[in-house]
């Protein structure tokens, strides 16, 4: 089978996969560990709908479906706050306004999670099945591993959750988008705005030193 595919078992029967990936699943929705995590914590919501999980995210997600999946992506956030908790501590505070970690951030969810989760599509998904990302912005993994990877979720390649639907909206074809966002544009640094051109490498040196800078393992 396709690795385009590889997620069609997580719709279809969750409840066989026991490899600890999964994490939530009813009749309408699996939330799974992403297999490739490109942040230290990575969530996958997977619509259980076989009509919704044949579908793009940009045509099929409006007002009526986000208003059915929120309580999934909200309990999908708190698992990444909980993640977080469980295993770092704050190592110092930030003084950065995009990024203030002052005082302990994993004391305060609402803080935490906005500025440090992100919740949207990918607007040429990979996979063929629908899915969310719930992911944390630290891009500290060793799955990070070339410039498509880190720019899919810090360029307008990534679709946050809050400006869906798409209504009345053009993307351009997957072919324009992917040579926009993947490939031409720069690797800038979420945390302090750097830009480090195509320089992958330095860029990643580069996150491991910030993500350090602010936890701890405990």
């Amino acid at each position: 089978m396709s690795w385009r595919y590889a997620l069609k078992s997580y719709v279809t029967s969750p409840e066989t996969i026991d490899d600890g990936t999964v994490i939530y699943f009813d009749d309408k929705v699996s939330i799974i560990k992403d297999s490739f995590p490109k942040s230290e914590c990575h969530l996958l919501i997977l619509p259980r709908s076989m009509q919704l999980s044949r579908s793009h995210p940009t045509k099929v997600i409006d007002a009526k479906f986000k208003n059915e999946f929120e309580p999934y992506v909200d309990s999908a956030i708190s698992h990444v706050f909980r993640h977080f908790q469980e295993k770092f501590r704050v190592k110092k505070s930030h003084d950065d306004e995009d990024l203030d970690l002052g005082g302990d951030i994993l004391e305060d969810e609402n803080k935490f999670v906005k500025k440090f989760v992100r919740v949207g599509i990918h607007s040429v998904p990979s996979m063929a099945n629908l899915h969310i990302h719930v992911i944390s912005k630290d891009f500290h993994s060793v799955r990070l591993k070339n410039k498509k990877h880190y720019n899919s979720f810090n360029t307008g390649f990534f679709i946050s959750w809050d400006d869906l639907p798409m209504t009345g909206k053009k993307l351009g074809t997957d072919k324009d988008i992917e040579t926009t966002y993947l490939k031409k544009h720069d690797l800038i640094c979420c945390y302090c705005q750097e830009n480090f051109s195509n320089k992958f490498s330095s860029l990643k040196k580069h996150l491991e030193l910030e993500f350090n800078s602010y936890f701890q393992l405990k």
